[in-house]
């Protein structure tokens, strides 16, 4: 959680609190689906559909069990591709958010969006257009 929502390498991020566990003050602490969609709503997120590259927002998924309960969160990066922290030393990349669907992290259930900075909208304009060039290169 701590990495999608800041890339926060120091603090484990979860409700309930503890030693060397951060949860914000202001969010429900009580492990539904529904605090974790709060908490990036708290952060500037707002709810959309799309989870596809968008210059203008970074995009961030939350998964869920069949149960519904909460399993994950993985960020999108300027690239378009998605990255994931799997527990406090693995960060992976996957091409799309279903690339960790299964049984270990259930199924995307909410996609949320956050207004870029301007030089997180150049960084993704740079990489989007770069795609449409290489597309078009591959064509000839």
């Amino acid at each position: 959680i701590a990495w999608a929502a800041k890339e926060d390498k120091q603090w484990w991020w979860q409700p309930g609190g503890g030693p060397g566990i951060f949860w914000p003050k202001d969010v429900l602490d009580d492990f539904t689906f529904g605090c974790f969609v709060q908490l990036f709503e708290k952060l500037g997120y707002s709810k959309c559909q799309d989870y596809q590259l968008d210059a203008f927002h970074e995009k961030v998924v939350i998964y869920a069990y069949p149960d519904g309960d909460f399993s994950h969160v993985a960020k999108q990066l300027p690239t378009g591709a998605w990255t994931s922290k799997l527990g406090p030393d693995e960060d992976i990349q996957h091409n799309s958010p279903q690339g960790l669907e299964g049984k270990n992290y259930g199924a995307v259930k909410q996609v949320l969006k956050k207004r870029c900075s301007v030089s997180g909208i150049l960084l993704r304009m740079f990489f989007k257009f770069s795609a449409i060039f290489e597309k078009r290169a591959n064509m000839i």
